[in-house]
């Protein structure tokens, strides 16, 4: 069996692949999507760009403990890919295992610290488990990063106790 890393000569197929499930999730046709990855060679299965194609089809579905262990297994394909990292604790945070979506994040790859996301995320983790302090040094980052979180933070659930500091 090939590693994912030998699989050059398919990454234009993968990447079209990739696209296609993005697109077939945009149109509400997840089963579309699904196909596509079922038609994968299985030599190929754990390419860090099937795993993030299935992954995407599972949180549309909201099949989040499916979403978390497809995620772990990106992460640890594709350690550097920080999506893996921000999706899985995404995951976690749904299935209300909120500490354990903290602690995966803060485990990603340094490059996480420069995303916007990476920081909104960790303020409403740390929110949630009721350290506003914290959350509220990576929710001023997140803001600095990418000014339009701001507006999504006011309606955030998960930022309610923050809300007056936003």
């Amino acid at each position: 069996m090939s590693s994912p890393a030998d699989a050059s000569d398919d990454l234009p197929m993968l990447r079209r692949l990739r696209e296609e499930v993005d697109g077939y999730l945009e149109l509400e046709m997840p089963e579309m999507a699904e196909e596509g990855l079922a038609a994968v060679p299985s030599r190929l299965a754990g390419h860090p760009l099937v795993l993030d194609g299935r992954m995407a089809v599972l949180m549309h579905r909201k099949a989040w403990a499916q979403a978390v262990e497809t995620g772990l297994t990106g992460c640890a394909a594709a350690p550097g890919q920080a999506s893996f990292f921000i999706h899985t604790a995404f995951c976690l945070h749904e299935m209300k295992r909120t500490e354990e979506a903290h602690l995966l994040l803060i485990s990603g790859p340094a490059a996480l610290r420069q995303e916007a996301l990476f920081h909104y995320n960790m303020g409403c983790y740390l929110s949630v488990l009721g350290r506003t302090e914290e959350a509220r040094g990576c929710l001023s980052e997140a803001f600095r990063l990418d000014a339009s979180l701001r507006k999504f933070a006011r309606a955030d659930h998960d930022l309610q106790a923050m809300w007056p500091l936003l």
